[in-house]
């Protein structure tokens, strides 16, 4: 007989190494499950569950907890242990009545951070695309796969660009905030040598091709410590600092 479907599993040498998990252990480890975040920035249920957050001490009492429907994924019930869970991502653990944000970390891996109820239903999300669609209506993509769309003559849509974040209220996607991707603002950077670093923008140096613009950070450590990464690894999170609880 043929295999059918795709691995559950993968060497834990082959992990991405954003996953907060030793690489020497067991085997093997859960696949991720396809998403809405690259396997780079998210990890799956089951590793958050067990080895961050440590509510589950095996596999066995992670899919128990799901299955009891206790899991809440950006509001959302999840039941899968190989679900992604990304940057920025909020969860809720039902019963122990806990909020987490998930972000990348100076370490350069993942890292769930405990924050406030009255963040719960707020989440930074990274613009990755704009476009016009049937209707002259204005469509924009945001890092987690989620999409906006606004009605044509609608004024937010003209202040949202690509490169920029917004602040939404879950799980209506209603936009509460928008920083701008420009000098002077908060950011972070999410990719890179840098990764998980945050600062001050000190200037933009926009080039023609693929990473060839570059940011500078002036770094809250001083001058001799300000570094320049590329345009693409930047995440906006806030005007003079984080607009929402980040680990920094």
């Amino acid at each position: 007989m043929t295999k059918t479907g795709g691995k559950k599993h993968l060497k834990r040498p082959a992990m991405p190494k954003t996953w907060p998990v030793p690489r020497k252990g067991t085997k093997y480890i859960v696949r991720l499950q396809p998403g809405p975040h690259k396997k780079e920035n998210a990890m799956p249920l089951l590793v958050l569950l067990r080895d961050v957050l440590q509510v589950a001490e095996t596999r066995r009492e992670v899919k128990y907890i799901l299955s009891r429907r206790r899991v809440y994924v950006d509001g959302k019930i999840r039941t899968d242990e190989r679900f992604p869970v990304g940057h920025m991502d909020v969860v809720y653990l039902k019963g122990s009545e806990k909020y987490f944000r998930i972000q990348h970390h100076i370490s350069g891996r993942l890292k769930a951070i405990e924050i406030d109820e009255s963040e719960a239903n707020l989440k930074l999300c990274k613009v990755t695309g704009k476009k016009t669609i049937r209707g002259e209506k204005t469509q924009i993509s945001l890092h987690d796969g989620r999409t906006i769309v606004f009605d044509k003559g609608d004024e937010m849509a003209g202040k949202v660009k690509r490169g920029s974040s917004v602040v939404i209220e879950l799980p209506s996607q209603a936009i509460k905030s928008v920083f701008g991707l420009e000098e002077n603002k908060f950011a972070m950077v999410t990719e890179g040598h840098h990764q998980g670093k945050m600062g001050v923008i000190k200037s933009i140096n926009k080039r023609f091709g693929p990473k060839a613009s570059e940011v500078t950070f002036a770094s809250e450590k001083g001058e001799e410590h300000d570094f320049i990464t590329a345009l693409e690894y930047v995440f906006v999170v806030g005007d003079n600092e984080p607009a929402l609880t980040l680990e920094r």
